[in-house]
C-alpha cells in the first residue's frame, strides 16, 4: 500500500503547499482512492508536483462534513468514467463551531455542493459498517465508550431537513473511518476522529474482533487537548500494539511530538508531499 499525502497542515519541501486540511491518495492492489480533498485546490497542486495523476480514481471518500476535508470537491479533475463518492448522509447537515471566548458561531460545513463534478456518483451512506469493495469498509456512528473521550464541545449542527433552524450539539455521527484489510492486518484511516481516537479504534475492534490493527493514519483532534488526555491516548495506543502510526492534521504539533517520543519509530512523522509505503 502506498499513501501519498496531498494536503496537510505542514509542508517542508520546495514547490509544495500546505493548508489546514487533509487529503490522501491511497493506492493498493490496483485501486486508487482519494481520502478527503482538503479545503481548496492545494491537493491538486501537490499531486501535480508529485507527478500523481488524479484522472483515474476508483473512489472518493469524504471522512465528514467539514470544509477542510470536502472543500476541494469542486476542484476535482475530469474522470474517464463515473466515480463513486462515499459520504455519510448526516455530513450534509449545516455545521458550526463556537468561539469559546466570544460565543460567536462560524460555519464550517459543506459549501457549493451544486458545483461538485457531474461524474461524481454520490453515495449518501446511512451509517454503520458499509463494505464498498472487497476488503474495504467505511465505519460511522462511533459510540462514546472511552471515559476520557466525551462528546466534543463547541460543535453545533442544524439538520438540512429542519424547517425552523434550531442548533443542536453535533455528536459527529457522520464521521466515517476507512478500514482496509491487508495481509499484515487492518489499515485504518481517520480524517479528524472527532468522537475520540480511542473511541474510533475500539469501534474498529468491535466490528473486527479478531483482527490486528496494522496501521493508523489519522487526524486525531488532540490539538488544544490537555496533557492528561494526550497521555491517556498514548497509553491506549501502546496497548493496541499498532505497527505504524501516522498522526496528521488536527493531531497538533505538541501531541504529535509526545506520540513520537513515547512510541519511537513506529510513529512516522509526515507532512504534505510525503509518500509512505506500508
Amino acid at each position: 500500500m502506498k499513501i501519498s499525502i496531498l494536503t496537510e497542515n505542514t509542508v517542508y519541501k520546495r514547490g509544495l503547499l500546505g493548508e489546514h486540511g487533509l487529503s490522501l491518495l491511497i493506492e493498493t492492489e490496483g485501486s486508487r482512492y482519494l481520502f478527503d480533498t482538503g479545503q481548496s485546490d492545494v491537493f491538486l497542486h501537490n499531486a501535480a508536483k508529485l507527478q500523481l495523476p488524479l484522472q483515474e480514481l476508483d473512489g472518493v471518500i469524504l471522512s465528514h462534513g467539514h470544509y477542510d476535508h470536502c472543500g476541494g470537491m469542486e476542484k476535482l479533475p475530469q474522470q474517464k468514467k463515473e466515480v463513486p463518492v462515499y459520504i455519510q448522509k448526516k455530513a450534509f447537515e449545516k455545521k458550526y463551531t463556537e468561539n469559546f471566548k466570544t460565543g460567536e458561531l462560524r460555519y464550517i460545513g459543506l459549501e457549493k455542493t451544486e458545483r461538485w463534478p457531474q461524474w461524481a456518483k454520490i453515495h449518501k451512506l446511512q451509517g454503520g459498517c458499509n463494505e464498498i469493495s472487497a476488503g474495504v469498509y467505511l465505519l460511522s456512528e462511533i459510540p462514546y465508550i472511552t471515559e476520557f473521550e466525551p462528546l466534543p464541545k463547541g460543535f453545533w449542527k442544524d439538520s438540512e431537513q429542519s424547517s425552523s433552524p434550531e442548533l443542536l450539539a453535533d455528536t459527529m455521527e457522520d464521521e466515517q473511518l476507512l478500514v482496509m484489510e491487508s495481509e499484515a492486518g487492518l489499515c485504518v484511516f481517520a480524517g479528524c476522529a472527532h468522537p475520540g481516537m480511542i473511541n474510533c479504534l475500539r469501534h474498529v475492534q468491535s466490528v473486527f474482533p479478531n483482527a490486528h490493527i496494522h496501521s493508523l493514519v489519522a487526524g486525531m483532534h488532540l490539538k488544544g487537548c490537555g496533557i492528561e488526555r494526550v497521555q491517556k491516548t498514548i497509553l491506549a495506543l501502546q496497548e493496541m500494539k499498532i505497527d505504524h502510526i501516522i498522526p496528521l492534521h488536527c493531531t497538533g504539533i505538541r501531541a504529535i511530538a509526545a506520540i513520537r517520543e513515547a512510541l519511537g519509530s513506529c510513529c512516522i512523522l509526515a507532512e504534505a508531499g510525503k509518500q509512505i509505503e506500508l
